[in-house]
């Protein structure tokens, strides 16, 4: 069994916002636990911490709709 993944891609993440909350991730709602996991799973291929997407989603200042992120080589960006 594979122990870890090293990709040398980046990992596309399309975050949909409710009154200023996370609540879908590349369109599939999820609860508070499944957001925090799956971020969390796609985190550890592009060596980002769970805490920087969400203090990038929160620092964009949408309270509704969609943000997409690009999660590359230890770095957040919007896109």
């Amino acid at each position: 069994m594979q122990k870890s993944i090293i990709t040398d891609c980046p990992t596309y993440l399309e975050l949909g916002l409710k009154n200023g909350e996370v609540y879908t991730v590349n369109g599939k709602e999820l609860t508070n636990e499944g957001i925090q996991h799956v971020i969390g799973y796609l985190c550890e291929e592009v060596n980002v911490k769970v805490e920087d997407v969400l203090s990038k989603v929160k620092a964009t200042g949408q309270n509704n709709g969609a943000v997409t992120l690009k999660l590359h080589n230890g770095a957040v960006s919007t896109f």
